[in-house]
C-alpha cells in the first residue's frame, strides 16, 4: 500500500499508533489537536532545538534503512539538547514525503524514531505531514534542565561562549567511527554484503544509529563544566565554533585524540583524519579547568559512563592565525583548516 491510499489524516492516525501513548509526566495534549500542550517541570529551565534531514543531502536510502533515518533524525536533535547539558522531553516532527511512498517504509521510519525516543525518555507529541518531492524531516525537541543548584542560584547550561584560557579541552568518547562507516558505504558498496562481520557492523551502526550523550551532558553540568558542544560537523569544526564564540584559540594534541578502534583497524592512519574532521559522532567536547575535568571524569566513571579524554588546551587568541593548531608528536604546532561539514 502507498501513503496516498490512506490520505493525510489516515497517515497521521497510523503514525500516532506507531509512536504509542506518550508517558512523559506533565503532558496534557499530544497528537490530535492543533498544538501539543504540557505543564513545565517545576524548577527547570526550558531549551529547544530544531534540525532538518533531507534525502540526498543528509542521507541516502540506498545506504540507510528507513528505520535508521528515523532514529538519526531524532538522535541529532537529542545530541543538541545533550550539548546544552539538558534532558530531552518532547519532540515535534514535520514529515515530507511522496504519496507513492510505501506504508511499510513509513512504518519503519517511525519505528526507528520511536525506538530512539524510548531510549532517551523523549515523547513525540505532534508535528505535520506534507507532500514533498523527496523524504524530508524537520524535528524540534524541547528539553529542560534543573533551574537551581544546591545553593539556590541559577544552574548554568553548557555554552559555546564560556571557554577560558588555560582550560583543558576534553571529549566524552572516541571519534571518527561515523565517518569511517560513511566511507565504507560510499566507497565500498560491497561493505553491505559483508554486514554480519563484527568490524563492519560496528562502524555501520555508529554511523546509522549514533548515540547522543544525554546522560553525560547532564553530569558535566553537575560537575561544574560550563562550556560544551557536540561533535556533529567534526571535532575541528565544532571546536572552532567554541573558539569563535569565546574569543580564544585551541591547541589540540593529535596523539591524544581518541580514535575509534574500528576506524583505526579498517583505515589505519587515515582514521586520525576522520576523527579530526568527520562529523556525526555526537560525542561531547567540553572545556574546563583541570580540576573540574577531573571531577567530571570521576562522576562519569562512578555512574557507568566513560571518563573524559583530555586532548588539548585553550590558549589566548593572537588574531593573526587560525583559531586551532595541532601539536604533533614532535612538538610542532601546525595551524589547520577546521574542515568539517558545511551546507554552503
Amino acid at each position: 500500500m502507498a501513503v496516498s491510499s490512506l490520505g493525510e489524516f489516515g497517515l497521521i492516525d497510523r503514525l500516532a499508533t506507531l509512536l504509542g501513548q506518550p508517558r512523559t509526566p506533565g503532558l496534557l495534549l499530544g497528537i490530535g489537536d492543533d498544538a501539543a500542550a504540557w505543564t513545565p517541570t517545576p524548577g527547570t529551565l526550558t531549551v529547544a532545538t530544531s534540525d532538518a534531514l533531507v534525502e540526498g543531502v543528509h542521507f541516502e536510502l540506498s545506504t540507510a534503512s528507513w528505520g535508521d533515518v528515523g532514529w538519526k533524525a531524532l538522535a541529532a536533535n537529542l545530541s543538541d539538547i545533550a550539548a546544552m547539558g539538558c534532558r530531552p522531553r518532547y519532540a515535534l516532527v514535520a514529515l515530507g514525503l511522496s504519496g507513492s511512498c510505501a506504508l511499510d517504509d513509513v512504518d519503519q521510519l517511525y519505528r526507528g524514531m520511536a525506538e530512539c525516543a524510548a531510549a532517551f525518555q523523549c515523547s513525540v507529541v505532534g508535528g505535520d505531514v506534507v507532500r514533498a518531492p523527496c523524504l524530508m524531516l524537520q524535528v524540534t525537541v524541547v528539553g529542560d534542565s534543573l533551574a537551581l543548584n544546591e545553593t539556590g542560584s541559577v544552574r548554568p547550561l553548557l555554552e559555546r561562549s564560556t571557554a577560558h584560557v588555560d582550560d583543558a579541552i576534553a571529549v566524552t568518547g572516541p571519534l571518527g567511527g561515523s565517518a569511517a562507516g560513511l566511507h565504507l558505504l560510499r566507497s565500498e558498496p560491497e561493505a553491505r554484503a559483508r554486514e554480519g562481520t563484527v568490524a563492519t557492523d560496528v562502524l555501520l551502526s555508529v554511523h546509522r544509529r549514533p548515540v547522543p550523550r544525554v546522560a553525560a551532558g547532564t553530569m558535566l553540568v553537575e560537575a561544574g563544566v560550563r562550556c560544551g558542544i557536540d561533535v556533529s560537523d567534526g571535532l575541528l569544526a565544532d571546536l572552532g565554533h567554541v573558539c569563535e564564540r569565546s574569543g580564544v584559540e585551541a591547541v589540540v594534541d593529535t596523539a591524544r585524540v581518541p580514535v575509534h578502534r574500528g576506524a583505526t583497524a579498517r583505515f589505519g592512519e587515515s582514521a586520525v583524519e576522520m576523527a579530526l574532521t568527520g562529523g556525526e559522532d555526537y560525542e561531547l567536547i567540553c572545556t574546563a579547568p583541570d580540576h573540574v575535568v577531573g571531577r567530571a571524569s570521576a562522576l562519569l566513571a562512578e555512574r557507568g559512563e566513560s571518563p573524559l579524554v583530555v586532548i588539548g588546551s585553550i590558549v589566548p587568541a593572537a588574531g593573526n592565525r587560525p583559531p586551532i593548531r595541532l601539536r604533533t608528536e614532535t612538538g610542532d604546532l601546525l595551524p589547520v583548516n577546521r574542515g568539517g561539514y558545511q551546507h554552503f
